[in-house]
């Protein structure tokens, strides 16, 4: 158990780069990266969230899959994720139906709104006690930090939430490191 446990209440959000990009219907999406098949792979998170499937785990399963393993967001993952977490196949189908779109364009734009445009992912946004919004991009880790390392960070970020004249800390990713994703721990 942490020396430092919080009690912290977490609402997952999906946020679309395909949308925020305006990837979607344009020859964004023939490029050598784009976000369709990501966006595909929310559309089905989306579906299944809406039959109360927890959204957490489908977003830790596909990233496991696309970040760790190194699987392209096809057809075949999505299938497989949806096995791995015994669920309905069904809601592969919903990988290309448009009609989920307008939702995630709003849940993107949400974050947007409070955010800035200049923003991708992650995005945390805080609920503060005085009823505004605010948040960051990021934070952007090379390695999972353990439990009482997230617990500092997560103490450090609400604290920059709170002060309102706080705007923006970055730092430049050093040459030939290793990527967001090689030192991830599951």
């Amino acid at each position: 158990m942490s020396k430092n446990k919080r009690d912290i209440n977490i609402n997952w959000h999906l946020f679309s780069l395909a949308i925020k990009n305006k990837e979607i219907g344009t020859d964004k999406n023939k490029g050598n990266f784009n976000h369709i098949p990501a966006h595909r792979v929310e559309r089905v998170m989306l579906a299944a969230s809406k039959d109360g499937i927890d959204l957490l785990k489908m977003y830790t399963a596909f990233g496991i899959r696309h970040f760790i393993s190194g699987d392209e967001y096809d057809d075949g993952v999505i299938k497989t994720v949806l096995n791995q977490l015994e669920l309905d196949a069904k809601y592969a189908d919903f990988a290309d139906d448009g009609s989920l779109d307008d939702e995630l364009n709003r849940s993107t734009q949400q974050a947007v709104d409070t955010v800035g445009q200049d923003i991708g992912v992650p995005t945390i946004v805080f609920n503060l006690e005085n009823g505004e919004r605010r948040g960051f991009f990021g934070p952007v880790m090379q390695a999972l930090p353990d439990v009482d390392e997230s617990v500092e960070l997560w103490d450090g970020l609400s604290k920059l939430a709170n002060n309102s004249n706080f705007y923006e800390l970055k730092r430049g990713r050093s040459n030939g490191g290793p990527d967001v994703f090689s030192t991830a721990k599951c």
